[in-house]
């Protein structure tokens, strides 16, 4: 590992992208990633990454499982070997791996070329499948119909079998009372009996064993000797033909050999692709936009290998004009934590990785990335830290070009205060020169005066809350920061006759009039900046509040004209009832012509009229049919204005209602309609779970199936994919248990094909 991976822990964000494979070549892929300074092969890999990410959202994972070296197990074969079945059965799972992987991407509807370039060099092999699936079993075995002479060497073996338990059963029953044991067993591979050793002479065959106690000698009987010779003779031609079978087997492989291998490889690749997705998804990483510019845009940038939880996030701007940052302030206030970021951010384009910031940013492909980060102290070499750090530099020198990215912690930092600032000055203006994009971090106090003079540099400083004494690990650019000594030196308990004597010396010794006047100023810009950023925070919040409450009213408009609807919808189902019912008994009464049934039924119909009559505000009332309770707010006449249970107001007749008793429970806790509505999750009309084990495909779908039933949705698609038909039957028999599930069908070719099955909700 080199020193800038070292330096960085480039090793651990390894392992943590490898542990999303599922492929050996994706692991090996993985463990020798090396940072490309090629910038059309890094767009062009971003790209591809690009497009693996919105594949995936929408159609779910690749469906790969393989842990095969096809390379490897090829060139096996080509050494001599045969293939056993284990190995076959591998083979066999690899090109069902690949049949399915083209299944999935016939099912992208949408032009991704670099991904599709992937996806079409892959070759099926179904032909290859088929053989090796009719000749071995899934448990690992040559199977009995793999070949003829097989079947008929194994059907000779069963009746040969038989015939010799037949002839050990007949022995049993005949001598039992000679025998210490119930049953025959096996002794140095042949057949025997228990004798008692008393009666041993009284049988004729061949002495296999004797117990340790000496009691029972096991014996196998001449009457099966003819039939175990026989037996022993099919075992070898059993091998023999299972051997030429697995050999030609073998052949068959090695001549598609080169499709095998390139399928694993492209597997290897897409699940290569896979892994870096979810490492992304993970620490909410995005593919940043390249330029060849020499800059850099990182907005809301975070260190990929601290919890995105905690991690506050960062804005680094640095290119054109400005080629150098000296990022100041209190000490364990963010400053390394910033220079890690900015690197391992830079190195992971490199990578090409997704990285941890806004999908707004931007960024460049540096040649090199020089780091000069932490205690270098060499004790081989007897050089101190100063001295080492000083070396790493004069290192850098040597090789420095204006492509590169370098980043120093505490520049000239362990020696001689004035000598250092000397040497830190004189470092930057050489870095200048040289025009590489840089970031520093120092206390220096003549680096900071050199950098408000210097157009090529930007200051920055992290913002320190003065009156909690504490960090805020957020950056501002543009000022320079205060170091805080004397501050963190009183929080943490230096008496404060030593501070103000520091103070006094500080001024006396170090503070000339024009540091005086530049201190000011840098206040006056610091005290801005800080009221600027939080005024940005402040919009920021404005504008996600207002997007918000866009959402919120869109959500409510449209619930309340579902809900108005729905009423309406049964109110006119309620009166088309009431309608016919009447024009029934009218034409009864045309029909039969007697008026005192008539009068009957209608009295019938408004038999709550007198009831309804009483109706007053503050009643409780029931719409007939619609299922609608409420209060009665206001009345005119035989009209009144009801508040119904679930917060809407409702005009309606009396003779409309029934007068019902109060809810027990009238004060019913508020729902908080705000934070129901943004709560709410969008869902999807389809799920995708090809690649899916049956178990953990029917729990992905019965949550899938309540969230449907809750959002109300009547149709949807359950995509399954072809395969072996296993993950389809699952889903088939678990859709059969779901009460809500009214019915189900196979896809037709508009739905998608048979590779899903659209379900039909109650």
């Amino acid at each position: 590992m080199n020193k800038v991976e070292e330096v960085l822990e480039v090793d651990k964000i390894r392992q943590n992208i490898k542990k999303f494979t599922k492929t050996i070549i994706a692991k090996q892929k993985i463990d020798f990633l090396t940072p490309s300074n090629d910038f059309n092969f890094v767009k062009k890999e971003l790209n591809k990454l690009n497009q693996a990410l919105k594949v995936m959202n929408l159609y779910g994972d690749f469906p790969i499982r393989s842990e095969i070296d096809m390379f490897e197990t090829i060139n096996f074969a080509k050494k001599g070997n045969v293939f056993n079945e284990i190995t076959l059965n591998n083979i066999k799972e690899e090109i069902q791996v690949t049949i399915d992987t083209i299944k999935y991407s016939l099912s992208i509807v949408e032009d991704y070329d670099d991904l599709n370039e992937l996806f079409m060099s892959l070759k099926a092999n179904e032909k290859l499948y088929n053989e090796i699936n009719s000749a071995i079993s899934i448990d690992n075995t040559v199977k009995d119909g793999a070949s003829k002479t097989l079947f008929d060497i194994r059907k000779s073996i069963y009746s040969l079998n038989k015939n010799i338990h037949t002839t050990l059963n007949k022995l049993f029953s005949k001598h039992k009372d000679k025998l210490s044991g119930d049953n025959f067993v096996l002794r140095n591979g042949h057949y025997a009996i228990p004798v008692n050793s008393s009666f041993k002479s009284n049988f004729d065959g061949i002495v296999q064993d004797v117990s340790d106690s000496g009691l029972t000698t096991f014996i196998e009987p001449k009457e099966i000797l003819e039939l175990e010779n026989e037996l022993a003779v099919l075992k070898i031609k059993e091998r023999d033909e299972v051997n030429k079978i697995l050999f030609a087997l073998t052949n068959k492989v090695v001549e598609e050999g080169n499709n095998l291998i390139n399928n694993n490889e492209v597997l290897g690749e897409l699940d290569f692709l896979a892994a870096k997705v979810k490492y992304a998804k993970e620490i909410d990483a995005n593919i940043p936009k390249l330029n060849k510019e020499k800059t850099f845009k990182l907005f809301n940038a975070r260190h990929p290998l601290i919890d995105k939880n905690i991690c506050v996030p960062n804005d680094f701007i640095l290119g054109n004009d400005k080629t150098l940052m000296i990022i100041s302030g209190p000490n364990a206030g963010g400053k390394t934590i910033a220079l890690k970021t900015i690197a391992i951010c830079s190195y992971m384009v490199k990578l090409c990785l997704a990285i941890p910031v806004s999908i707004d940013s931007e960024i460049c492909v540096f040649d090199k990335i020089y780091v000069e980060i932490g205690d270098k102290q060499s004790i081989e070499n007897n050089l101190s830290t100063f001295s080492a750090h000083i070396s790493s530099i004069s290192v850098i020198f040597q090789y420095l070009t204006s492509n590169d990215l370098v980043v120093i912690d505490e520049l000239c930092n362990g020696t001689d205060p004035k000598e250092g600032e000397a040497l830190a000055v004189a470092i930057v203006k050489k870095l200048l020169k040289i025009r590489a994009l840089t970031i520093v971090s120092s206390h220096y106090e003549l680096l900071k005066k050199y950098g408000f003079t210097n157009k090529q540099i930007l200051n920055a400083s992290f913002i320190f809350n003065e009156k909690n004494v504490t960090p805020t690990f957020k950056i501002l650019l543009g000022v320079s920061g205060k170091s805080y000594g004397f501050l963190i030196s009183k929080k943490y308990g230096l008496e404060n006759d030593i501070i103000a004597e520091a103070k006094k010396i500080y001024e006396d010794s170090f503070a000339s009039e024009d540091d005086k006047k530049l201190h000011a100023l840098d206040e006056k810009e610091r005290y801005l900046a800080t009221k600027e950023e939080k005024l940005k925070v402040r919009q920021e919040s404005l504008n996600r509040e207002k997007e918000n409450l866009n959402r919120l009213n869109k959500d409510l408009k449209e619930k309340e004209i579902k809900l108005k609807n729905s009423k309406i919808d049964k109110f006119d189902t309620y009166l088309n009832d009431k309608y016919n019912e009447i024009n029934n008994i009218y034409n009864a009464f045309i029909k039969e012509k007697d008026i005192k049934k008539a009068e009957a039924k209608l009295d019938k119909i408004n038999l709550n009229k007198k009831k309804n009559e009483n109706i007053a505000v503050g009643n409780y009332v029931s719409l007939k049919n619609l299922g609608i309770i409420g209060k009665v707010v206001s009345e005119n006449g035989n009209k009144i204005t009801i508040s119904s249970s679930d917060g809407f107001t409702i005009k309606a007749t009396k003779d409309q209602c029934e007068l019902i008793e109060p809810p027990k429970d009238t004060l019913k806790p508020q729902i908080d309609a705000d934070k129901y509505i943004l709560n709410q999750k969008p869902v999807s009309s389809s799920i995708n779970l090809v690649g899916y084990r049956v178990d953990d495909a029917t729990i992905a779908l019965d949550k899938y199936l309540d969230d449907c039933v809750l959002k109300g949705l009547k149709e949807v698609k359950v995509i399954h994919g072809y395969g072996s038909g296993k993950l389809r039957e699952g889903i088939h028999k678990f859709l059969k248990t779901r009460k809500n599930v009214q019915s189900f069908r196979i896809g037709s070719e508009l739905d998608g094909g048979s590779g899903s099955t659209i379900v039909t909700l109650k």
